[in-house]
C-alpha cells in the first residue's frame, strides 16, 4: 500500500522532504537546503531502504530549501527528476525563485536578506510538466497524481494520493516561527508566498480530491479540518 514516509532535514520538523511508498520502488520528494545528502542517506540506511529502491524525485518549487540537494541526489539515485516548467528555470541554473519569496510577516524580511543571495547546484528536469497538467504516478508505483499547485510560486507542486494522504509542502505551515518545533496543529502562514488569489485557487483544488491527512514542508501533518481552516481563515 502506498504511504507517505517524512524525512527530517531540520529537528522538530522544522524543514521535511519525503518518500512516498510504492508497490515496488519510493519516490523522493524535494531534498532539503544544500548539503542535504548524507543526512538523507542515512535516514534511508535507518529505515532499511537502499538508493536503488528510489526510482524518481519530485522538486515542489524552487526555493532552496526544497531544492538545496537535488544535483547531488539525482546523480546519488541515478534517477530522473520531475519539476513545473514555471519553475524550471531556476532549478537549471542553481539560482532560487527569490522573486516569489514575499514575506508573509516583517519578520520574515531578514530570512530574506539571509537567502537573497544563496545559490546550489543546477540540476536538470528530465519529466516537465505544463500548465495545468495532472500527472498520473501510476507508472511509478504509486496510486496518485501530482497536480500544479501556484501560489507559493508559480510551478508549485502537490502530490495527492488515493489512500488520502497528501503532500502540500509550503502551501501553509504549521508550528511556530518557521514551522513545527511545536503546537505542530497549529495552522499559519510560511515565512514566504507569491501571490494570494492562486493559493486560494490552488486549495480550492487540492481539496476537491478526498484526503485526510496532509504533510507539509514545515511542521505538520496536519488534517483536513485544519487546511480547510487555513483557506478559509487565512486566504
Amino acid at each position: 500500500m502506498n504511504s507517505i514516509i517524512p524525512l527530517s532535514i531540520a529537528p522538530m520538523g522544522m524543514i521535511n522532504c519525503f518518500l512516498i511508498k510504492g508497490s515496488t520502488h519510493y519516490i523522493l520528494a524535494d531534498t532539503g537546503v544544500p548539503n542535504s545528502e548524507a543526512n538523507i542517506l542515512k535516514q534511508l540506511k535507518e529505515l532499511r531502504i537502499s538508493k536503488e529502491e528510489i526510482n524518481l524525485m519530485i522538486l515542489t518549487h524552487a526555493h532552496i530549501d526544497h531544492f538545496g540537494s537535488a544535483a547531488r541526489m539525482k546523480e546519488i539515485l541515478n534517477v530522473p527528476v520531475l519539476a513545473h516548467r514555471l519553475d524550471e528555470p531556476y532549478f537549471r541554473t542553481g539560482q532560487p525563485d527569490t522573486t516569489t519569496m514575499k514575506p508573509t510577516e516583517p519578520i520574515w524580511n531578514l530570512l530574506r536578506k539571509n537567502l537573497i543571495n544563496k545559490k546550489t547546484l543546477p540540476v536538470s528536469i528530465d519529466i516537465v510538466m505544463e500548465a495545468d497538467e495532472v500527472y498520473s504516478l501510476h507508472p511509478w508505483g504509486v496510486e496518485g497524481v501530482v497536480i500544479h499547485t501556484p501560489g507559493h510560486t508559480k510551478g508549485s507542486l502537490s502530490i495527492i494520493l488515493e489512500n488520502g494522504e497528501a503532500i502540500i509542502m509550503d502551501m501553509m505551515a504549521s508550528g511556530i516561527l518557521l514551522g513545527g518545533i511545536m503546537l505542530r496543529s497549529r495552522v499559519k502562514h510560511p515565512p514566504f508566498h507569491d501571490d494570494f488569489k492562486a493559493l486560494h485557487n490552488s486549495f480550492t483544488k487540492v481539496l476537491s480530491y478526498p484526503g485526510d491527512r496532509y504533510y507539509l514542508g514545515h511542521g505538520g501533518p496536519v488534517t483536513r479540518q485544519k487546511v480547510k481552516e487555513y483557506h478559509e481563515l487565512f486566504l
